[in-house]
């Protein structure tokens, strides 16, 4: 079973390849940067239709400057440029044209082109192209170290209870900066999706373990974080945010530019490879495809490329031993210690609200975990964490009527040898993790050799 997940957004390149797609694919992403209502809801719709079992994660803009529809542009190097709402350049969020200064170099397109600024009037900007390139539509524009107050906006609060409606698993929140901006949207959310706070401006860098500890997941955005903090810092605020948001027992996705070079060439670049490699060793719980699957001539070609990248990585995931922060933290870390000294085949977890899933997966165990929970929509959202396969099971209302269900579930997988089964004691309030058990199911009835702790 490959542990680390695979997240893929979906475009016109893979709006036909949706169940081929499923076979490797965790978590579908659809982009509410792009498209109308109609077109955002009929990828949602062909999602559930074609790929029942995977999950949805829709992304919100965010203050995202964008490029409008140009078509390709050809930029060379000393050409002058002009940027307006209606010609040249075409940009219409004012927040553009009050942000630049004389002198200000505007990236676009993940820094690939640089433009530096001669002259700012209302709703014009000039300037001069410094490194030459192709534009194309939508594209986004940076500006360091631009100052915004919140990286949510009124546009981003109008869709989120669009993608409510539409019953995401997930929600991502683009260019977030501190933990009120997550707050503001988990009020509106009110715990029916996740909340995924992507990590893109150096605000957010600062403010870090804050937002971690605010979401219920992270993304790792490389495009625009790599243009405002500098592509030489970004290995090591990479490892940075993987780490803390390991620590404090948060899922974590990669995202941009992991096999960019399939967007146009059915095999990845070498130095592509290795970054993937690289980031299973470092245990992210996923690794997201943007414009590989989106717009790339190889959608399902990356996957799997991605999918056996992964897979010939995983042996070589070393578990964690954080410093428990509690009794629960100590008993999903001795379940992890139970696991490895027993040789068990497998982790039983039970979990309500999804919390004792977490504590055992952030662990990175050799052994798989199998994670049993009544709730249907948490089991969707625990897709996207390492390691974890999910059952919906009807609820035990006691720790033997528990054990014995986890025990169906093992012999229905055809488990042999023992297993540790962890969870909290269904007749307390849910959120504990406080009970755990050594399980060996070659023995008669599976009942004669179980040890508890």
């Amino acid at each position: 079973m490959r542990r680390t997940k695979i997240v893929a957004t979906l475009g016109p390149s893979s709006l036909k390849l949706i169940s081929q797609l499923s076979k490797f694919v965790d978590v579908f992403r659809v982009n509410f940067a792009h498209g109308d209502e109609n077109s955002r809801r009929e990828y949602v719709r062909l999602i559930r239709e074609e790929a029942p079992e995977s999950s949805i994660l829709i992304d919100l803009p965010g203050p995202k400057l964008r490029v409008g529809d140009i078509g390709r542009m050809e930029l060379k190097r000393g050409q002058e440029v002009l940027f307006s709402p209606k010609g040249g350049i075409t940009v219409e969020d004012p927040v553009f044209y009050s942000s630049v200064k004389e002198g200000s170099v505007i990236l676009i397109s993940d820094g690939l082109i640089r433009i530096k600024v001669t002259n700012v009037s209302e709703d014009e900007v000039r300037g001069v192209v410094l490194d030459e390139g192709v534009l194309t539509s939508r594209k986004g524009i940076n500006i360091p170290d631009l100052n915004l107050r919140s990286g949510l906006t009124q546009r981003d609060l109008e869709l989120l209870e669009e993608a409510i409606s539409l019953k995401a698993d997930y929600v991502g929140l683009s260019f977030v900066l501190s933990a009120e901006d997550v707050r503001k949207a988990k009020e509106r959310i009110k715990g029916r999706a996740w909340v995924v706070s992507k990590i893109e401006k150096r605000q957010a860098v600062e403010n870090l373990k804050q937002i971690i500890l605010e979401s219920d997941a992270v993304m790792v955005a490389r495009g625009d974080l790599g243009v405002e903090i500098g592509l030489e810092n970004l290995p090591y605020v990479q490892r940075k945010i993987i780490s803390t948001s390991k620590t404090l027992g948060r899922p974590v996705i990669l995202a941009t530019q992991v096999l960019e070079s399939m967007v146009l060439n059915p095999m990845p670049w070498r130095a592509e490879v290795i970054d993937v490699a690289n980031s299973v060793y470092q245990g992210v719980d996923a690794i997201m495809l943007s414009d590989e699957t989106a717009s790339g001539s190889y959608p399902l070609e990356a996957v799997r490329y991605l999918h056996r990248i992964i897979t010939s990585s995983e042996d070589k995931v070393r578990s964690t031993r954080p410093t428990p922060s509690g009794p629960d933290d100590a008993v999903a870390s001795a379940s992890l210690a139970l696991a490895e000294t027993s040789k068990s085949k497998l982790i039983v977890v039970h979990t309500r609200s999804g919390l004792t899933a977490l504590r055992v997966s952030r662990l990175r165990p050799r052994s798989p975990i199998l994670c049993l929970t009544p709730d249907p929509e948490l089991a969707r959202r625990l897709r996207l964490c390492w390691g974890i396969t999910t059952v919906v099971v009807k609820g035990p209302s006691s720790l033997d009527e528990m054990v014995s269900l986890a025990v169906e579930h093992c012999r229905r997988l055809g488990v042999k040898g023992s297993v540790v089964i962890v969870a909290g004691d269904p007749s307390t309030e849910p959120g504990r993790t406080d009970f755990i058990k050594l399980h060996n199911l070659d023995e008669e009835k599976g009942l004669k050799s179980t040890k508890e702790i």
